[in-house]
């Protein structure tokens, strides 16, 4: 067991000193956790951290180009590989690696349900008096199918093995989890934090989809299957 607690502070210290790594796929509670993360660590130290073949690096939103961490830095979370990280930052390998996992058909459904959401919001086309969405909008399978849209989870672990990471949760055990996590860290308290809830007010796919979405995210599903696999060994 490792213990990286440190009590909250409104200082940041001069350099830093990473402490946790959480790479956070999406549609998988990410931004709840993120919030969670602040409130233990400090809102200063905690940088949302990501990082794409096609954007380059950002840090909180920005664009960013040094080879070292922002000053104060105790803790990353955003969206990035693990190959992408090592190739971008030179970092201490013991630093603890985490993420949370999410059965795929269910990502990939509250993922799509998700973006047809911001879509909506962006357009207003209510409105404007705007019929845009109708003609731009996918269904979710023609979602589903597309090649960027597969085995996401497998692909923001590349370069990393399950049994490597310090913690994999599982986001359908949320709570339990959180407090296992807690537990292996050395976090005193915390609060339980949920935010950026797609809900389930959508149609359900029906069960010959949900079995093609898992066939086209078999990948997703294996590695789903050895984390479950891993937690119930612990």
């Amino acid at each position: 067991m490792f213990s990286l607690f440190r009590s909250k502070t409104s200082s940041p210290p001069p350099a830093a000193r990473l402490e946790l790594i959480s790479v956070h796929i999406p549609k998988t509670a990410g931004t709840s956790f993120r919030n969670i993360l602040k409130d233990i660590y400090g809102d200063q130290s905690v940088i949302r951290l990501d990082i794409s073949e096609r954007d380059g690096t950002l840090v909180n939103e920005q664009p960013y180009d040094q080879k070292d961490l922002p000053r104060g830095t105790k803790v990353i979370h955003g969206h990035f590989s693990p190959r992408l990280l090592r190739q971008s930052f030179d970092l201490a390998p013991e630093v603890p690696m985490i993420t949370w996992l999410r059965h795929p058909v269910d990502r990939v459904v509250s993922n799509y349900y998700y973006l047809a959401k911001r879509l909506r919001e962006e357009l207003d086309e209510e409105a404007k008096g705007l019929d845009i969405l109708r003609k731009m909008q996918c269904s979710l399978m023609e979602y589903a199918r597309r090649d960027i849209n597969r085995n996401r989870q497998h692909r923001f672990l590349d370069g990393v093995q399950l049994a490597d990471l310090a913690f994999v949760g599982i986001q359908e055990q949320y709570s339990e989890d959180l407090s296992r996590l807690a537990q292996k860290i050395g976090w005193d308290s915390y609060e339980e934090l949920r935010h950026n809830v797609t809900g389930s007010r959508y149609e359900a796919p029906s069960a010959a989809e949900k079995a093609e979405i898992a066939q086209l995210n078999s990948l997703d599903m294996d590695l789903y299957q050895q984390a479950l696999e891993m937690r119930a060994g612990q």
